[in-house]
């Protein structure tokens, strides 16, 4: 073993929890609360003394309860998105990858445990990410675990929610010596010769240090620690193209002959170190064997002031600011109990023996019986104790408490589903700004939660880049992973993790958002819609509309057929009318022509006549026009012609 690092490892460790210690006591107390053991040693003795029960009103668990059903119920799946201008089809395809290990692992269950134990209760809890070879020897798959408050040491300056500037990190666990077998295969016969050695007083807070047989474990300590490594950047001056060489100086050397213009850059770049201590024995030391140059653990805070002195104020979950109205509920809800109880039989005022059995006197209601001697209780030997009435103010401050339990933390009555207005419709509209109003309060821890399962998926990209092989990648998405898939930078700089929809909350909601886009006159296929759909048996119901699409389809078409032959059916006799038509006018104006060349032809014989006859000949002409009017049109030419004969 390497003195000098397991020196360090002592040094981290004893520095680092006299400042998380307290923290740990804090922590754990806010459990107790969670669960209901929320009164302390000396108030439960002073209730057992006067024959009282330490009752318990948990309303704590209720609120709490309360938010971590709201994040599952609305629970929004890790995805891949796309930067603007980068490969959809790569992106597309991590994003399958990443679902398939969240759900596959049941990551998002691991999420949801943590939110709630970390942020919700105590303030921290990590997720563990790791390559699993018990399924796949070759490629590994990545799990997920939860890792509870005291089962970590954390740099305890740190200042980042993603722990950028945390130099180191601890880890314990208590393992059996088959655990560690299929954890360390090439030292199962440096294990066979390793006993366990015992407590040794660390991590006082983990209960798991010995087996249901009490046999104990092996220490299992994980030492994680920033340092820097030497990396070699290519760079490229026309382009300004960068990347980091992977190989050694010979292979750079032969590489820079055919590129000379490539320039060479000596840099250091973060990473972390692992080492892991077997009860006190060196078993590795090297990088993550995830192949992390980053810690593999993502951090859930809950209300994270680092700027504050004292690590136990500092650090807190939502339980912290409800022990105190919690505990002091609990007192009072006790102690009106307890005048209750009062009322019935408070106990008795007796002489020394004026009972046959003193010890009846105890069982008759809560109170103690007071014995006095003889002839002090004037005209009878035995007095009941008169109960004193319950104040109408020990009420109405038991109603007060109960809602600082609530309103402190920044819940209210609407978040549990009552509103407070008798007048339903009015709460119904106004229930919905309560709720979001209650969770603007909190809105804080469910953007950390948010970010802190960005990185998740940012890290698990990372590690099935480095750790899967093609045909895998090929197994699980059902396709050839693209060219970049493999890119070390895409994850950085061509997409980025975002959320989407998981849960059957919001896939209605989805749902009813298609149906509206739809009236509204969106072009919506139906197939989609119909996989939006919260209904059983899609494929029955997709086969079904298919069908009678297919159906519709051809009836359109066999009326658009129709509706084409009857127009040019239309076309065609209008354009028959038309030729009619113009036969008909042409037909005309040949009559026309006709009639003045006839005209024409009587002229020229009128001009051989005399004037006197030419001039009867007009008014008999005249005349037999006219005769053809109706009779009041002939009125005037009948009187022009009278005169004209009368002058003649």
């Amino acid at each position: 073993m390497d003195i000098d690092d397991h020196k360090d490892f002592e040094t981290v460790y004893t520095e680092a929890v006299k400042i998380w210690e307290p923290w740990w006591a804090e922590a754990k107390t806010d459990i107790k609360f969670k669960l209901g053991d929320q009164w302390v040693a000396k108030d439960k003795a002073y209730l057992e003394k006067n024959r009282r029960s330490a009752l318990v009103f948990n309303k704590t668990r209720r609120v709490i309860k309360l938010l971590t059903g709201f994040q599952r119920k609305n629970r929004l799946s890790l995805k891949i998105d796309p930067i603007e201008g980068s490969d959809e089809v790569t992106a597309s395809q991590l994003s399958a990858i990443v679902q398939w290990q969240l759900q596959s692992k049941d990551g998002y269950n691991v999420l949801s445990d943590a939110f709630e134990m970390g942020p919700l209760t105590t303030g921290l809890n990590l997720i563990r990410l790791y390559v699993d070879y018990s399924e796949d020897p070759v490629n590994g798959d990545v799990c997920f675990r939860r890792v509870p408050y005291n089962k970590c040491i954390l740099d305890p300056h740190f200042t980042e929610r993603n722990f950028q500037d945390s130099t180191f990190l601890l880890f314990r666990e208590y393992l059996m010596k088959d655990e560690l077998k299929t954890i360390f295969p090439n030292h199962k016969k440096d294990l066979e010769k390793m006993s366990p050695k015992g407590g040794d007083q660390k991590y006082p807070y983990v209960t798991q240090a010995k087996d249901m047989f009490g046999n104990d474990k092996f220490h299992y300590d994980e030492f994680w620690r920033r340092s820097n490594r030497k990396v070699q950047i290519l760079l490229d001056p026309t382009t300004g193209a960068q990347k980091i060489w992977p190989a050694d100086e010979k292979r750079l050397s032969a590489f820079l002959e055919f590129f000379p213009g490539i320039k060479v850059l000596n840099k250091y770049v973060k990473t972390v170190e692992l080492l892991i201590f077997v009860d006190d024995e060196l078993f590795y030391k090297g990088p993550d064997p995830s192949g992390l140059d980053d810690y593999s653990m993502i951090p859930l805070l809950g209300f994270w002031d680092p700027e504050y002195d004292e690590m136990k104020w500092k650090l807190q979950g939502m339980v912290r600011c409800m022990r105190d109205p919690q505990t002091e509920a609990n007192k009072r809800r006790s102690k009106m109990l307890d005048i209750i109880d009062n009322q019935l039989a408070s106990g008795w005022v007796a002489e020394e023996n004026a009972v046959v059995d003193p010890a009846a006197l105890f069982q008759t209601g809560q109170g103690f019986p007071i014995f006095m001697k003889q002839g002090r209780i004037y005209g009878q030997h035995l007095q009941k104790i008169q109960p004193v009435d319950i104040p109408e103010g020990l009420f109405r401050l038991n109603e007060i408490m109960d809602k600082d339990i609530m309103d402190i933390p920044g819940a209210n009555a609407e978040l549990f589903g009552m509103p407070e207005n008798e007048d339903m419709q009015i709460a119904g509209i106004l229930a919905k700004l309560r709720q979001s109003a209650g969770l603007t309060v909190l809105q804080d821890l469910f953007d950390n939660f948010r970010m802190s399962q960005k990185l998740m998926g940012q890290k698990i990209v990372e590690i099935v880049q480095k750790n899967y092989m093609p045909e895998k990648v090929k197994r699980i998405i059902n396709q050839e992973p693209s060219k970049e898939f493999y890119t070390k930078n895409f994850g950085k700089y061509d997409c980025t993790p975002a959320e989407g929809v998981l849960t059957d909350t919001q896939r209605q909601m989805y749902f009813t958002q298609l149906l509206q886009l739809r009236a509204l006159g969106a072009p919506i296929p139906w197939a989609e819609i119909i996989d939006s759909a919260p209904l059983e048996q899609k494929d029955r119901l997709k086969k079904a509309v298919a069908q009678e699409e297919k159906t519709a389809s051809e009836g359109q078409k066999a009326q658009l057929m129709m509706q084409m032959l009857t127009q040019g059916m239309m076309q065609a006799q209008i354009q028959s009318d038309i030729a009619g038509a113009e036969q008909k006018r042409s037909q005309a104006k040949e009559n026309q022509v006709d009639t003045w060349l006839n005209r024409i032809k009587a002229l020229k014989e009128m001009s051989r006549l005399e004037n006197k006859d030419l001039m009867d000949v007009i008014d008999f002409a005249k005349n037999l026009e006219m005769a053809d009017r109706p009779a009041q049109q002939n009125v005037v030419p009948m009187q022009r012609r009278t005169s004209r004969m009368t002058r003649r």
